[in-house]
């Protein structure tokens, strides 16, 4: 537990070695950001999540208007002169409503899609700030260590206990410290810069981003909990499940008005195909012909109208009494319409199938990057916690004059690399969660545990990956779920 500690120091310590290396006076006035600040700042600054609240607001009017335009189609049709429909009026009628609620539907969950993505975007952009700060820390050390030694060095010098290429050999060290210190502060001014534009923020105002450190845990169980999150949440599959099912009201819908025009007894063979659990669809077609064939022959011939005045029959042609929307012209220009919103019907289920499966390939695919990431934080702290504790021996031999300056260096160097290693390893398994959590929908948002990764007891991620559980699960992930 001692290494474990040694090796989380360097991240949660790097914030305050930036700032103590700052005058006090410009350390009072910095404003410290944190994450979730930065995300109510950019969201506010966001003029694409504005945008996509006003169009909530449109097709909240819209769906106003439309249940009012079929509220007053009702009206005028109980009306004793009200005027005949066809299939297409009376299907966009019918359809008015739902497509409107559709439409709502899909602002509102497209406004929490752009909401995660902009998480995304500040996270990743936060964490470079942050990795930027830290590896700024770490030179700054370094730079101050090779001054100290230099110092040490022409001290010895004016006693001849060193030489001269050894003073400078540690005079070079001392320039390149330097110089790569002054790269390291472009970097995070340079980050700096692009996190204040996207929060609001004066670039050229003092302000600094802390971390807290925080994990996931990555089981096959939590696995399938942000699958099943997913399939409820993504826009994507939202928006495919709502054409699915928009295809199926209009598929009801054309069968209910054809029922209405032409009668249950024409419909009957149409409808109890209709109701199999696999339609096949040639032997429904020719049903299908044959009713439209029967719908035809209706209005074929002629009446025979007999006239009281004169006692005589008078055939009149069936054509000339038929409705403008009688018969066949009900269906206007669409005689197919009921198979074809059955196959449109059909095709939004397939499509609808192909998103769900993508989306829990992608979540799995997901979640093994993040395992991978986090495996290789591991083994950077872990190396990080070696490299601490070979560094404390070297430096009190070093300062019983055990071994010489360059072995200590050796040792300085490898313990710097190890911290380099250490940070970049926490940076890259923070952006593999944050890129798990805009995959699964933002299932990770509630699953966050404080504190430093447990790297001794984690899962090792290598069991194999079973099948989707019936229900798997259904909650909401929470910071209580795991080990």
């Amino acid at each position: 537990m001692r290494k474990l500690q040694k090796a989380t120091v360097v991240l949660a310590a790097t914030a305050v070695i930036v700032q103590c290396s700052m005058p006090s006076g410009a350390l009072a006035e910095e404003r410290r950001i944190a994450l979730e600040e930065a995300l109510k700042l950019a969201a506010a600054e966001s003029g694409e999540l504005a945008q996509s609240r006003l169009q909530i607001q449109a097709k909240t009017i819209e769906l106003t208007q439309a249940q009012g335009a079929a509220a007053n189609r009702s009206e005028k049709d109980s009306s004793l002169i009200a005027k005949p429909h066809s299939l297409a009026q009376d299907l966009d009628i019918g359809l008015k409503v739902p497509e409107a609620r559709k439409l709502l539907g899909e602002a509102k969950r497209e406004l929490a899609s752009k909401e995660l993505q902009l998480r995304s975007e500040v996270e990743k952009l936060y964490f470079t700030t942050l990795q930027a700060a830290d590896n700024a820390a770490l030179l700054e050390q370094k730079w101050a260590q090779a001054q100290k030694r230099l110092a040490t060095l022409e001290t010895k010098l004016k006693f001849g206990a060193a030489g001269q290429d050894e003073a400078d050999k540690q005079k070079e060290a001392v320039d390149r410290a330097q110089s790569e210190l002054k790269a390291a502060r472009l970097a995070l001014k340079s980050a700096k810069l692009q996190l204040g534009e996207k929060l609001g923020i004066d670039p050229a105002s003092a302000f600094t981003v802390e971390a807290k450190p925080d994990y996931v845990v990555l089981t096959q169980e939590q696995m399938w909990k942000f699958v099943a999150y997913a399939e409820e949440h993504d826009f994507e599959l939202y928006k495919d499940m709502e054409t699915r099912k928009m295809a199926e009201e209009k598929v009801n819908l054309t069968r209910k008005l054809y029922s209405a025009e032409f009668g249950g007894k024409d419909m009957r063979l149409i409808e109890a195909m209709y109701s199999t659990p696999a339609m096949a669809y040639e032997p429904f077609m020719a049903n299908y012909d044959s009713l439209l064939g029967e719908i035809k022959r209706k209005w074929e011939g002629l009446f025979l109208i007999p006239v009281p005045v004169v006692p005589i029959i008078l055939p009149v042609p069936k054509a000339l009494l038929q409705g403008e929307y009688g018969g066949l012209r009900y269906f206007d220009e669409s005689p197919y319409s009921l198979p074809v919103s059955m196959l449109e019907a059909d095709k939004a289920r397939l499509k609808e199938q192909d998103t769900r499966k993508k989306l829990i390939n992608n979540v799995k695919k997901s979640y093994l990057d993040a395992k991978t990431a986090e495996e290789a934080y591991v083994q950077a702290l872990k190396l990080a916690d070696t490299r601490v504790t070979e560094l404390e021996a070297a430096s009190k031999k070093h300062a019983a004059g055990w071994i010489k300056d360059d072995e200590f260096e050796k040792a300085s160097q490898a313990s710097e690399e190890s911290q380099k290693g250490a940070i970049s390893g926490y940076y890259a398994y923070m952006s593999a969660l944050s890129a798990l959590n805009v995959v699964s929908a933002g299932a990770l948002d509630s699953a966050w545990k404080p504190g430093p990764l447990p790297y001794l007891t984690i899962d090792d991620g290598l069991e194999p990956i079973k099948e989707q559980p019936s229900e798997p699960g259904g909650d909401v992930p929470s910071a209580d779920n795991g080990p």
